[in-house]
Order: C-alpha cells, then sequence, then structure tokens
C-alpha cells in the first residue's frame, strides 16, 4: 500500500525512518507516560472545558443584560469572552491529540501496516506509534496549559462579577450589608485564583523535571 493508515506517511518511507533508528534491538512500544493521563486528557479537553466555557458564556448574557449590577461590566465582559476562547482552545487541542493517541491493542486491530514481513511491520507500526505519541505529549501539554490558563482568568472574571456597583439604580440604594458580602466573595475568588496560580506552578516545575529525567533515560 502506497499511503499509511497513519497520517499518511508512505509505509516505505516510515519503514526507512524506522530502520534509521536501529532495527536490531528490542521492538518497543511508547506509552503515555502516567496510565491515568489519556483519561485525564479526555475529561479536560472532552467535558470540564466545554462546560466551564459554556459557563462563561452563560455569565457573558448575565451581564451584557443587567450592566447595572455589577461595578465594572466592561472588564467583566471582556475577561469573560477572553475565557471562552481560551477554553475553546482547549477543546480543539483536544481533538487534534485525539486523533494521534492510540494503543498497541488498537494498532493490532487495524490490519497490517504494510507488505513487510510480520516482525517488520510491527517494528514499522512501533515506529509510527512512537512519533505520533510524541506529537500526543505536545497537544496534551497546551491543552493543559490552556485549561490551567482558563481557570485562572476565569477566577479573574468571578472577582469583577462579584465586585459590588455603587448602587443598583437611580431608585435602589445598595445596602451595606450586601455591598461586604459581595466584596468578600470577590476576595474569596482572588485568594482562590491565587491558590491555583501556586498549584499550576508547582506542577508544571514538577512537569518540567519529569520531562528533563524522560530525556536523560532516553539518551
Amino acid at each position: 500500500m502506497s499511503q499509511s493508515i497513519f497520517g499518511g506517511e508512505s509505509a516505505a518511507q516510515a519503514d526507512s525512518d524506522g530502520r534509521a533508528g536501529g532495527s536490531g534491538g528490542p521492538i518497543t512500544w511508547t506509552g503515555p507516560g502516567d496510565f491515568g493521563q489519556p483519561a485525564a486528557f479526555d475529561a479536560k479537553t472532552g467535558s470540564a472545558a466545554p462546560l466551564l466555557a459554556g459557563f462563561s458564556l452563560a455569565l457573558l448574557g448575565v451581564v451584557a443584560q443587567a450592566p447595572s449590577s455589577f461595578r465594572w461590566p466592561g472588564a467583566t465582559l471582556t475577561v469573560l469572552t477572553v475565557v471562552v476562547i481560551i477554553l475553546v482552545a482547549c477543546v480543539q487541542f483536544g481533538f487534534r491529540g485525539r486523533a494521534v493517541l492510540y494503543s498497541k491493542s488498537d494498532v493490532q486491530a487495524w490490519g497490517p501496516l504494510s507488505a513487510l514481513g510480520p516482525a517488520a511491520d510491527e517494528r514499522l507500526r512501533a515506529h509510527v506509534q512512537a512519533r505520533d505519541m510524541a506529537e500526543w505529549r505536545r497537544w496534551h501539554r497546551r491543552s493543559r496549559l490552556t485549561f490551567n490558563l482558563g481557570i485562572v482568568v476565569l477566577g479573574v472574571g468571578l472577582a469583577l462579577l462579584l465586585a459590588p456597583p455603587l448602587k443598583y439604580s437611580p431608585d435602589q440604594a445598595l445596602t451595606t450589608s450586601e455591598a461586604v458580602c459581595r466584596w468578600i466573595g470577590s476576595g474569596v475568588a482572588i485568594l482562590g485564583t491565587l491558590l491555583e496560580l501556586v498549584w499550576i506552578a508547582y506542577d508544571e516545575v514538577a512537569a518540567g523535571f519529569t520531562r528533563r529525567g524522560e530525556e536523560r533515560r532516553g539518551q
């Protein structure tokens, strides 16, 4: 066959690349790292990000319909719009990443990839799967960064949303107790956002150490 079922690459080209990497060694299939990462990737880009994007879009409608109920309606609308864009990008990264995420059993169920012998064909499969797994890791990292950024910006939007207006309307003043409650809520949103930032920074530093360790082991 002239075209591979993996992204249109020809079997001869992929086999040549696989041989260049050393065809005499054992056949090694590539895993996702932490075995729970694919499920977490699907939940994040397929469920959590769309849900939060829809929630932010609903808040946009609320603020646009009653701007006098918010202290900074323009800034709130802008921040929530940014949240929606970031989370939609996360969903798109999920689509792109899921297209190159598959396992050894998936590849074997698809039938022969080339006219090569069984051993050479399996080596070719493992080579192409390793290439696609590396691409999935890139999409996974992009989706993680956009999802985390979306959460942080959403926290900023909630803080702006909860800040009390000077008054609801010319005939309806804002009571002191309600203003205090809304400022407390805004402060809690800011505190939660700061804690989320610390958590994200810790995760990114830990992920960086893990990547460097894997690169050293691969050398």
